[in-house]
């Protein structure tokens, strides 16, 4: 299963959240969280976009109400950059610096680091987040997992469902986190 993403610029977070509730999306936690996502070297020249198939690695430090948690993930995409198979895993937070070591000796480099605050809801079976993202304002995440040859399909339902929240085809986002905090930088 691929996770399979949407993604926009929020211009009225307000409105948006209120659409939510009154589409019956349960409210679930809000989360700090620090990521540091790793490239692989060979991108150095070339930083506009996640290639296809490409192996890209995250560690993420989140706090949720005074409980600590550390992930690394691996992310590969599929059929366009927000389609991804992901592979993640728990650590101690003590492994930190020797994981940081082992990205780096495999090819690896620091690419950048985002901070955001996230709201997370449920509406079915798709997790909404409402990120307040260090350096760019306000977004929202739909995710569903889903097969990869059901990518597109569950996309353009994800993206019908932003539309009905109001949000339109012109503050929809193609890019992950890490290349627009790289942008801005």
């Amino acid at each position: 299963m691929n996770e399979i993403e949407v993604k926009a610029k929020l211009k009225n977070k307000e409105k948006v959240i209120e659409s939510l509730k009154n589409m019956g999306a349960e409210f679930l936690n809000t989360k700090y969280q620090k990521d540091v996502a790793f490239w692989p070297n060979e991108l150095k020249a070339n930083e506009k976009h996640h290639p296809l198939g490409t192996n890209f690695m995250r560690i993420r430090e989140q706090e949720s109400n005074g409980a600590k948690k550390v992930l690394f993930t691996l992310k590969q995409p599929q059929t366009n950059q927000t389609d991804c198979k992901e592979y993640e895993l728990e650590i101690n937070e003590k492994g930190i610096p020797e994981l940081k070591s082992l990205i780096l000796a495999l090819g690896y480099y620091e690419y950048v680091t985002i901070e955001k605050n996230r709201t997370i809801a449920k509406i079915k079976d798709i997790e909404v987040c409402i990120d307040d993202v260090t350096d760019l304002g306000s977004y929202i995440e739909l995710e569903k997992f889903g097969p990869a040859d059901q990518a597109k399909k569950i996309q353009n339902e994800l993206y019908s469902i932003l539309e009905s929240l109001g949000v339109t085809k012109e503050d929809f986002v193609y890019d992950g986190y890490d290349i627009l905090v790289h942008n801005v930088k």
